[in-house]
C-alpha cells in the first residue's frame, strides 16, 4: 500500500466506535436482517439476496450525508429520489395482482 500511496487508518484492537466502516456494516446488518423479519411467512428465504437492494436503497434515503448533513446518503449519491416512479413497500410484502387481458 506503501508503493501505491494509499492513505490508511489504524484502528486500536476492540476500538469498534472509532472505525466508521465497522459502524456502516453494522447498520446495514440491522436494517436488514429487520428487513428479513418483516417477509411475508411465504416468501422464500432462498431469494434474500434479492432484497439487498432495496435494503440498501432505503438505508441511504433514512441515512444523513456526512458531506451535507441536511440531505440524504441517497441524494448526495444520486439526486433526489421520485416517490412517485418508485413507491416502496416493506420487503417480501405479499401481492396482489389484477392482470387483465
Amino acid at each position: 500500500m506503501k508503493e501505491e500511496k494509499v492513505d490508511y487508518q489504524l484502528v486500536p484492537p476492540h476500538g469498534h466506535r472509532h472505525n466508521a466502516v465497522e459502524q456502516a456494516i453494522c447498520t446495514f446488518k440491522n436494517h436488514f436482517i429487520a428487513g428479513l423479519c418483516s417477509v411475508d411467512k411465504n416468501f422464500p428465504l432462498h431469494l434474500w439476496d434479492k432484497l439487498i437492494p432495496q435494503a440498501e436503497l432505503s438505508l441511504n434515503l433514512l441515512r444523513g450525508s456526512r458531506i451535507n448533513p441536511k440531505l440524504s446518503a441517497y441524494t448526495q449519491l444520486n439526486g433526489t429520489f421520485n416517490y412517485n416512479n418508485t413507491p416502496l413497500a416493506p420487503p417480501g410484502t405479499r401481492v396482489l395482482v389484477h392482470d387483465k387481458p
